[in-house]
């Protein structure tokens, strides 16, 4: 469904040879595909359930001891405040299961950033620092604005960019190409994909993200942060990525030294709700986040 949904025509694209319905077969023939962990998907789907009991989440989580030994280490942080959680029930408890998913979606993250990239342009530990910003800032709006929602969009914050992931994989001369452009002529590195590709890095995102069973919010927030106005069914989320995404690079949270979004545009600011005077204390907030996550997560600066 997402081939069909999410194909674009590259009769104006440089490289005519690949398209993302192309992209998307050769990503699920290959073992290459940024996957999430097979426990980590297991989470997921277990803790979209309302009925699921935590003992099901232990069990699985159980599964993969590496797993299991990062989200007690994390319950037993500073972080966290507590260093007196000593079994994985109490670890999941303690946390509760909207936090243990973004845990999961933290570790995943790390893992899937790990190991060599093949675009020469492409780095990522300021991808990920920008994509743990643009989460972190998700979540602190999200609290504001909408509490239900503020570790789903954490989790969509992290995972905004994950198609990156993927073209480094299959595409990494392309991408290389058009990250330079969008070095070299300031235009939005979307842009450029597209112009390069006939795609962008947000809507192979999306079908990742459809793959590993996402959340529409989650999804759609992926497809559409660079265009959040043209999101009807979860414009509110997407917003609120879109700006959290504007205000991790305006607090200095950049990768690939492109020049998207510089400013926060005052627009996207009134339709999320946020006042300007907010602006300084999120970014100052978030670069003290950022570098606690860091170090939870043994990520180097």
């Amino acid at each position: 469904m997402a081939s069909i949904e999410l194909k674009q025509r590259s009769g104006n694209a440089e490289n005519a040879d690949v398209d993302l319905a192309s992209l998307e077969i050769r990503m699920s023939r290959s073992e290459n595909l940024p996957t999430l962990p097979q426990s980590a998907s297991r989470v997921l789907r277990l803790a979209d359930d309302p009925d699921v009991s935590p003992r099901k989440i232990e069990q699985a989580i159980e599964l993969d001891p590496a797993v299991a030994a990062k989200i007690l280490r994390v319950a037993n942080s500073a972080y966290y405040g507590t260093t007196q959680v000593a079994t994985l029930g109490r670890a999941i408890s303690f946390l509760g299961l909207t936090t243990v998913r973004s845990v999961i979606i933290s570790i995943a993250m790390q893992q899937m950033v790990t190991g060599r990239t093949q675009c020469p342009s492409f780095n990522k530990v300021d991808y990920w620092r920008h994509s743990l910003a643009v989460g972190t800032i998700a979540r602190i709006i999200g609290k504001l604005k909408v509490p239900g929602k503020a570790e789903e969009l954490y989790c969509a914050g992290m995972l905004h960019e994950i198609g990156l992931l993927a073209m480094d994989k299959f595409v990494p001369q392309e991408l290389h190409v058009a990250i330079t452009r969008a070095r070299e002529s300031g235009r939005p590195l979307e842009e450029t994909e597209t112009h390069v590709l006939g795609f962008n890095h947000s809507q192979v995102g999306a079908v990742l993200s459809r793959r590993w069973a996402m959340s529409p919010t989650v999804t759609d927030a992926i497809q559409n942060h660079g265009h959040p106005t043209t999101d009807g069914e979860h414009a509110q989320t997407t917003l609120i990525v879109a700006i959290s995404n504007a205000l991790a690079n305006a607090a200095h949270f950049t990768h690939n030294n492109t020049n998207d979004q510089t400013g926060v545009d005052p627009a996207l600011a009134h339709a999320v709700g946020l006042p300007e005077e907010q602006f300084g204390i999120i970014c100052e907030v978030v670069g003290q986040e950022v570098t606690r996550a860091q170090e939870l997560f043994q990520i180097a600066a």
